[in-house]
């Protein structure tokens, strides 16, 4: 038996011997038509071009005839709730939208929340601003009055610091009356989120501006603080600055302040701009060379000094005393307005003063309610 290839008798050998009497040109179409043939079986044995890869098989329904395309208005549409057409109202021409997707750029959106008209665009958003019919955003967001006797000794309460403590701002608007007035500090995280929960809960809001106290910078009331040593273009942007932080607000109450507020020279242009958007200002009354009440009468703009802060020591003896003593000053003089800070000691003490004002003869009112005079 001859060993394979050995002697050119087996099948290799002539295989060999074959390959070696082809030119490269035939052996070239050799192997052409030979792919040619496999190909053709392929297609032959599985009659599908894409080669037995897996394929899914999906029956599309065709749409009804009242819904198919023939360019005439059917009058109807899909409503959420439901497939089934619904028709529409005799007068309406179009089909209404089920979902609206609001623009970014649309008058919503740019006003940070407040109302159209209510707004201006500074360099750092917007800000509060007169409305072309006349109208001022402390006509807008000022809570009303609602039914409040004719007669009878007042009391309003404004809570300052709200927005820096989440938690704490949560449990005032939650636990405080409606007619209890919040100044929001220009310094949180969610002012916007917070201070709309506040103003949907009923409660008339403030801006908590910072001004120059005396010993400043050691006493520091925070970033973009207005200055007595600064002109009035820088204080103004300053100011601008402090107003783009939340929207809704009727007024403005001073944090700190009491070189700021002696100063004619920086009020002036200060309390002007207030004035000029529709704004009132609310002094904290801390300050016996505020000279705010004598440049607001020369200047036209509406303001209140407070009676007490409430809280200056803040036990709960003491906030207590200093509750009763602002009803004290409101059965003398007709109103009285108390300052406090957003303490949980402060919360829960006014909260249970204010459950049994009524029936000592005392109405509980929003800030603005004493703006212009009483507490003057």
């Amino acid at each position: 038996m001859a060993a394979l290839g050995g002697d050119g008798s087996t099948g290799g050998g002539r295989l060999a011997r074959t390959l070696r009497g082809l030119s490269v040109r035939k052996v070239v179409l050799l192997l052409a038509a030979t792919a040619a043939v496999l190909l053709a079986g392929r297609l032959l044995l599985f009659d599908d071009p894409l080669g037995g890869e897996p394929v899914a098989v999906v029956q599309l329904d065709s749409l009804p005839a009242s819904r198919a395309n023939t360019g005439e208005t059917t009058g109807m549409r899909a409503t959420l709730e439901s497939e089934q057409p619904e028709s529409l109202p005799d007068d309406q021409a179009l089909p209404p939208a089920d979902i609206v997707i609001g623009d970014p750029l649309t008058p919503s959106a740019a006003t940070g929340g407040g109302e159209i008209g209510l707004v201006e665009m500074s360099r750092h958003g917007p800000i509060p601003a007169i409305a072309p019919d006349g109208r001022r955003p402390f006509d807008a967001y000022a809570r009303p009055l609602g039914a409040v006797p004719p007669t009878g000794p007042r009391i309003a309460i404004v809570l300052g610091g709200l927005g820096l403590s989440t938690l704490t701002t949560e449990t005032a608007i939650d636990r405080l009356p409606a007619e209890i007035t919040l100044a929001f500090a220009p310094y949180g995280d969610e002012l916007e989120r917070l201070s709309a929960r506040a103003r949907q809960a009923g409660h008339e809001l403030l801006l908590h501006v910072p001004l120059e106290p005396y010993d400043y910078p050691d006493s520091d009331p925070g970033p973009h603080t207005l200055l007595t040593g600064l002109d009035p273009e820088q204080n103004r942007d300053r100011l601008h600055w402090l107003m783009s932080r939340f929207s809704g607000y009727a007024g403005v109450l001073n944090y700190m302040g009491a070189r700021f507020t002696a100063s004619e020279d920086a009020l002036r242009p200060f309390l002007g701009e207030l004035r000029d958007r529709g704004l009132v200002y609310i002094d904290d009354g801390t300050s016996p060379r505020s000279a705010v009440p004598k440049v607001a009468r020369e200047i036209g703009l509406s303001v209140a000094v407070a009676t007490r802060v409430v809280d200056a020591v803040p036990t709960r003896a003491a906030i207590d005393e200093a509750l009763r003593q602002l009803e004290d000053s409101a059965r003398e003089t007709g109103s009285a307005l108390g300052i406090g800070s957003a303490l949980p000691v402060s919360i829960e003490a006014i909260r249970e003063w204010a459950r049994g004002l009524e029936a000592r003869g005392v109405t509980l009112v929003p800030a603005s309610a004493l703006v212009g005079g009483g507490a003057i």
